[in-house]
């Protein structure tokens, strides 16, 4: 579009307003013509300058800047709705119904040399949170080894009973039981003929029992997290006693961005044995009591993690009036040197183990109730190891270790000392007694583990011990080689097997014979043994199954203790039923 001057717009328009006046006038006179005007000027088109806009505009309407407050409120009401969506449907995966679980549990089992197994297990629910459990096991056998000169059967019966109760910030419960043990001191060394006479008189039968009391508490929240206390008495028939309390606590302080914890504990023992081996009327009595405290505190990130710690432990020998003070390391430490593939640990740890009549009857039943009972400095155990993984379906652990103890225990044959007075059935050259000895020892632990699938796992170790005593002439009864294998097998939905295989190797025993025609002391050592055992079961339903079991089955009457050989193959067919109340 062009544009025209105004002031050439003005000056036209004078010029054309003062002509009009003049031919006006003229035309007034009657003297002047009337003529078209026509002025022809080309056009001349111009651009003004532009300019920038060098202020912005002021908006000083005060409905524009002012935000106004908006209040509202929600009021939710259900919406009557006849609309059914429809039910989506997973496709293309099959999944494995878990296995219903039943709070009881029995079993039943007969086999051969009239052995019998049963067990039961059962827990009542109260009310929330409240429950009570009751545990029975029992195992027995008639005996029938071809090899006992006496009578070899025993039983095993143990049964507790327990309340529990839990909540949100507290859980406790209390807890009883009792066990009777029946064994018979059949053992007789083949350095020992003694003739039918001498049998007839021999009575080897002995039992235990044990009665227990306990209590634990565990809380979530405060400084104190959680005690154990447990009580037992334990005895024989040849009149020994003893009592045993041990409670523990553990409690925790926070400092700073860390937690101390700490463990508090309580050791007491006392007890006599009436008699004195070779039927001595003298009365062997002991009593120790030991307190100790463990602080410790853990550091460490998502691959290093540290434990520094110890315990001080004061120890009253009662019966002596021997007091002790003992300390002792307690620090270990891992490191990821390559994630799950490889973690190195390590550690320094010790303690003052409490030795007691019913450990030493529980490892060997075949001990005469005659023994010197004393704990244990366990100075230190140094180890250094690494475990880890080879796959997702195989790991291993290996580690070697020195450990210093003073006042080891270890079971020695008692003597046999022939004599006109009568004897009691653990002096006839078939029981063991308990010497102490300061050892070291340097030990090297191996274990493999796989998991082939979710069917099939196994389990194999080994270990190596070295012994070096200080002032028995060996470490008695306790093998350099162990090992051991274990294989669980689903093999279908219903059927199900398993293998275990125990092998220990070597040990040193001591024979001292005093007889009237016929004294000598002599060392020896006892063979190594395998023990392997199988299982297979049958899954009726979920909740009744069928197993049959082989022990021993290499027909090795092998002897775990100088003089007592054990059972050949063993075969024992049962039934197990889970249910609910």
């Amino acid at each position: 579009m062009q544009r025209i001057s105004l002031s050439k717009v003005f000056i036209y328009s004078i010029a054309f307003l003062v002509t009009g006046a003049v031919f006006a006038q003229e035309d007034e006179e009657g003297d002047i013509d009337t003529e078209r005007l026509i002025i022809v000027k080309p056009y001349s088109p111009t651009v003004s300058d532009a300019f920038k806009v060098k202020q912005m505009p002021v908006i000083n309407d005060s409905t524009e800047r002012r935000k106004k407050a908006v209040v509202y409120d929600i009021f939710s009401f259900p919406v009557a709705s006849t609309f059914t969506p429809a039910k989506g449907k997973a496709e293309g995966v099959t999944r494995k119904a878990m296995p219903r679980l039943y709070d009881n549990y029995a079993s039943l089992g007969f086999g051969n040399y009239s052995n019998v197994a049963a067990e039961f297990y059962s827990t009542i629910n109260l009310d929330r949170g409240k429950e009570v459990s009751i545990g029975l096991v029992h195992n027995s056998s008639q005996g029938g080894i071809d090899e006992a000169r006496l009578d070899d059967k025993y039983y095993d019966t143990g049964v507790e009973i327990g309340y529990k109760t839990q909540g949100r910030d507290l859980t406790w419960g209390v807890d009883a039981g009792f066990q009777h043990q029946l064994y018979n001191w059949y053992g007789i060394p083949d350095y020992f003929q003694p003739d039918e006479t001498e049998l007839a008189q021999m009575d080897p039968q002995h039992s235990y029992y044990a009665a227990t009391v306990g209590a634990h508490l565990d809380m979530e929240e405060g400084v104190f997290d959680g005690a154990k206390l447990k009580y037992r008495r334990f005895g024989d028939n040849f009149g020994s006693g003893e009592n045993h309390v041990k409670w523990i606590s553990d409690l925790e302080f926070p400092v700073v961005d860390q937690v101390i914890g700490t463990e508090v504990s309580f050791d007491f023992v006392n007890g006599n044995f009436d008699k004195g081996y070779e039927n001595l009327p003298v009365t062997n009595q002991y009593g120790f009591f030991n307190m100790g405290i463990a602080p410790s505190i853990q550091i460490g990130n998502e691959d290093l993690s540290v434990n520094l710690g110890a315990q001080l432990v004061y120890s009253m020998d009662i019966e002596n009036e021997d007091n002790n003070l003992f300390l002792y390391p307690r620090v270990s430490g891992s490191y990821r040197v390559s994630g799950d593939y490889f973690i190195a640990y390590a550690g320094a740890e010790g303690e003052l183990k409490q030795n007691t009549y019913y450990e030493f009857a529980q490892q060997n039943p075949f001990v005469s109730p005659t023994l010197s009972v004393a704990p244990t400095d366990k100075q230190y155990d140094i180890y250094l190891g690494g475990k880890g993984k080879f796959s997702d379906h195989a790991s291993y652990n290996i580690r070697g270790s020195y450990t210093s103890e003073a006042n080891k225990p270890m079971f020695l044959h008692n003597p046999y000392v022939e004599a006109s007075a009568p004897k009691e059935g653990y002096e006839n050259f078939n029981s063991f007694g308990v010497v102490y000895d300061d050892v070291t020892t340097l030990s090297f632990f191996g274990e493999l583990q796989f998991s082939l699938n979710k069917d099939v796992s196994l389990r194999i170790n080994g270990t190596y011990n070295n012994y070096s005593a200080d002032e028995q002439e060996e470490v008695w009864n306790l093998p350099e080689l162990e090992g051991s294998l274990a294989l669980d097998y689903q093999i279908t939905e219903k059927w199900f097997a398993g293998a275990s295989v125990f092998a220990v190797g070597e040990r040193d025993v001591f024979l001292d014979f005093q007889g009237l025609s016929n004294t000598y002391q002599t060392k020896g050592k006892m063979d190594a043994y395998i023990d392997a055992n199988l299982r297979v079961g049958y899954k009726i339903n979920d909740r009744l199954s069928l197993f049959l079991r082989g022990n021993n089955l290499l027909t090795e009457n092998y002897r775990p203790w100088l003089g007592y050989p054990t059972q050949g193959i063993q075969v024992m067919g049962g039934v197990s039923y889970q249910f609910d109340w």
